[in-house]
């Protein structure tokens, strides 16, 4: 799911409101969230995640989703708004969850809560062309390599520092899927994954949103039965 800069927002921690016990944890936990890859197969996306909390087991096998409402610009973007595209990526969590042996209750008698937020942004980069000289002048002897070379300052072919002119834009939609699981009556999250990377049109159909969810939960401990 991730291709090029994974440069996102940062997450901020949870917001304790009064507005009810159930959503408390729920503050803007995310800034940019869906994702898969322009690069990846088509039925396998190539997403880069991150299980922020791992567990080993989840306190049961019973589950049920907890609406939050939009907190951040990029969960209010329409693109994710959509009731049609929020309900195919619920299926998805529900397809991907029942894959592993989990099942859907009740909230009042869920083992855990599955809350979910999604958004996605526009960005608009410019970047420095790479500079190359020919293999004989003293540019090529003395240009920078091995990182940390400056964005702004080349040799020139005389090998004097000077300001690089060559630049290219690029324009791509970010975005990011997190998913927490929460304890009911601690509100404790006791698994979570972060799926960031960047977003083609593609990615709303059925097929691409349960590739997206599995990738997502492919790390989240297995229910066994008994």
């Amino acid at each position: 799911m991730l291709a090029g800069p994974d440069v996102l927002p940062v997450l901020e921690p949870p917001l304790r409101t009064s507005r009810s016990r159930l959503v408390r944890f729920a503050a803007p936990l995310l800034c940019t969230v869906l994702a898969a890859c322009s690069t990846a197969p088509t039925g396998a996306p190539a997403g880069r995640v991150s299980v922020t909390l791992p567990a080993t087991a989840l306190p049961g096998p019973g589950y049920a989703f907890v609406p939050l409402a939009p907190m951040t610009s990029a969960e209010q973007d329409a693109r994710v708004q959509d009731e049609a595209f929020r309900a195919r990526l619920q299926q998805a969590l529900e397809t991907s969850l029942q894959a592993q042996g989990y099942m859907p209750m009740e909230m009042a008698k869920a083992d855990f809560l599955v809350a979910w937020r999604v958004g996605v942004r526009d960005v608009h980069e410019v970047l420095p062309v790479a500079e190359t000289a020919a293999g004989g002048t003293r540019m090529a002897a003395v240009e920078c390599s091995g990182g940390r070379c400056s964005q702004l300052v080349v040799r020139s072919d005389t090998g004097a520092p000077v300001s690089r002119d060559r630049y290219t834009t690029v324009d791509r939609t970010e975005g990011g899927l997190l998913v927490e699981m929460v304890e009911p009556a601690s509100l404790r999250v006791v698994w979570s994954a972060l799926n960031t990377g960047n977003v083609q049109p593609r990615d709303t159909t059925q097929a691409r949103l349960d590739a997206i969810a599995a990738k997502t939960l492919e790390q989240l401990p297995p229910h066994h039965g008994h």
